[in-house]
């Protein structure tokens, strides 16, 4: 796992990052086929591009990126989970996973809870309380971790959060199979 607070220096990125406009124009789910493939299209696709290669040289080693944001406030959370090919799920049964995966803050107001909770082992049905990182989602935080690790965000008390997911697959998820890029 990797963890780093004041992650965007650029100041101009990180304002765009953080605009309403940003927010209000991300489609729900995204794909992209990477840099080395086809020029970034969008801001999410820029940061996407600097922070997988200050990190992992993943130029020609894995399809591409899929990618979304959330946002979490009062009453929100999510339970405990693994990301996964969704449609492959649902129409086969099959569970396939991304290799690394990455949650980065953008915005965290007033907020009280809303943890990143993340289970030390892979074993999705025998979560120990005791075994899991807890990680407070911190304003330009990024998390870099694996996905395939049953993970949650804990309930949120006040306030709200809002995050970007970016999760790194070797093989183009089924979901995305008929999307252009």
């Amino acid at each position: 796992m990797i963890v780093v607070d004041n992650f965007i220096k650029d100041q101009m990125l990180l304002d765009e990052l953080k605009n309403e406009k940003f927010w209000s124009s991300m489609a729900q789910l995204n794909w992209w086929d990477g840099w080395w493939k086809i020029e970034p299209r969008n801001i999410c696709e820029n940061f996407i591009k600097v922070v997988w290669k200050q990190f992992t040289n993943v130029e020609n080693k894995i399809a591409g990126f899929e990618y979304w944001s959330n946002v979490h406030q009062t009453g929100d959370g999510l339970n405990w989970h693994v990301d996964k090919d969704e449609k492959l799920m649902k129409e086969k049964k099959e569970v396939v996973m991304p290799s690394m995966g990455l949650v980065f803050y953008a915005i965290s107001e007033e907020l009280d809870g809303g943890y990143l909770e993340i289970a030390n082992s892979p074993d999705r049905n025998n979560v120990e309380s005791s075994k899991i990182e807890r990680l407070k989602p911190i304003e330009n935080r990024l998390i870099m971790f694996n996905p395939s690790y049953p993970h949650r965000v804990s309930p949120i008390n006040s306030g709200r959060r809002r995050a970007i997911i970016v999760n790194a697959w070797p093989k183009k998820p089924y979901t995305f199979q008929n999307s252009e890029s």
